[in-house]
């Protein structure tokens, strides 16, 4: 069996699977398998990376049926994983020789179940790096997840090595049918395990295209941005579920907030908050009431036009189904007054 699997999901990237199976044959660590994942794209794609199996018997392809996304693309490429440790690439992103050697020596060394790369950013119209060090302000070393910081760190699965049998025993997956499908794996593994060793040395590089989603959500074109609180809503059942929601409250919020905050779409965003917001709690005690906590935490946040659009949406639209949420009036009556000074004073600033 191989020690690592390597798991690409392939989907209209013919430009640039070439370079990215190149980088991964090429690397020092040699006892590797690459599960090539079928997302059913449109292009040449998947010919290139038969040409590719033929040559080289350590690529296997998994077909979808359909077109599913990146999260059951990953998915369907762990269930097939036989390896040790698992590593996921993006197909138009490429590593460096020896990302998987020194990863893989990092696990063995510290037991820990996961390894950090630092990444370069590539931008593919202007063909030179935006930057040599995401991870710059952060020293080669062990790092603690805390719920204080769980939410200073980007979430993506492709700088990363995972163990693969923690995975499996925690059955953590990624997101299946949604944009941002790293989020509730990242919760789901660093509220599990955390600690980890971090190598400050840019062996991923990711490359930002016209197309992608990361610049289309820059741009302000990506109307995806939604699924960001479809994943919140999956990661506060299962903080629930784990009896860990009180320990990692904040941290929830801040996520929910920095998500609205970096938002440019607040037609989009707005509904798929207050469905978030349908979701959390509303117990007959008002004070300890989840939703109340997100309202008055929001307040420290409220300093970008993007967060006063929204707090003067959400609030109309909140409106609207406090009686459905909370059957009590005298308690609907006490969250309206309480919420309606902080809006107003928000929108005075």
């Amino acid at each position: 069996m191989p020690t690592i699997s390597v798991i690409i999901p392939i989907y209209n990237v013919e430009s640039y699977i070439q370079q990215c199976l190149e980088s991964v044959l090429a690397q020092t660590f040699q006892d590797i398998e690459i599960l090539c994942v079928n997302d059913c794209g449109t292009d040449n794609s998947m010919q290139i990376v038969k040409k590719y199996a033929q040559k080289d018997n350590r690529i296997k392809i998994v077909d979808l049926e359909i077109n599913k996304g990146l999260g059951a693309a990953r998915n369907a490429g762990l269930e097939m994983a036989g390896g040790k440790y698992i590593a996921c690439i993006d197909s138009d992103d490429y590593v460096e020789p020896d990302m998987f050697k020194l990863s893989y020596n990092k696990l063995e060394e510290t037991g820990f179940d996961s390894v950090w790369v630092n990444m370069k950013i590539f931008d593919d119209n202007k063909q030179y790096f935006l930057k040599d060090n995401y991870l710059g302000k952060h020293s080669e070393g062990i790092i603690n997840i805390t719920p204080e910081n769980i939410n200073h760190f980007p979430v993506n699965a492709w700088n990363k090595l995972y163990n693969l049998d923690f995975i499996k025993t925690h059955n953590v997956l990624w997101s299946d049918g949604l944009f941002y499908e790293d989020m509730e794996f990242y919760y789901r593994f660093y509220t599990k395990s955390k600690t980890l060793y971090f190598i400050d040395q840019p062996l991923y590089i990711y490359r930002v295209r016209d197309n992608s989603i990361l610049h289309n959500d820059k741009t302000g074109k990506s109307n995806k941005r939604e699924d960001i609180f479809k994943a919140a809503k999956n990661i506060y059942i299962y903080l629930n579920e784990e009896k860990i929601f009180d320990k990692y409250k904040n941290s929830f919020i801040e996520m929910i907030i920095q998500s609205i905050e970096r938002s440019h779409n607040t037609e989009a965003v707005t509904p798929a908050v207050i469905n978030l917001l349908k979701t959390i709690n509303f117990p007959s005690n008002f004070e300890k009431n989840d939703c109340y906590d997100f309202l008055e935490y929001f307040i420290k946040y409220s300093k970008s036009s993007n967060l006063e659009k929204f707090f003067y949406k959400c609030y109309y639209i909140f409106v609207l189904f406090l009686t459905k949420i909370i059957p009590n009036a005298k308690y609907r009556r006490k969250y309206r007054s309480k919420y309606k000074p902080y809006v107003f004073k928000t929108l005075r600033r």
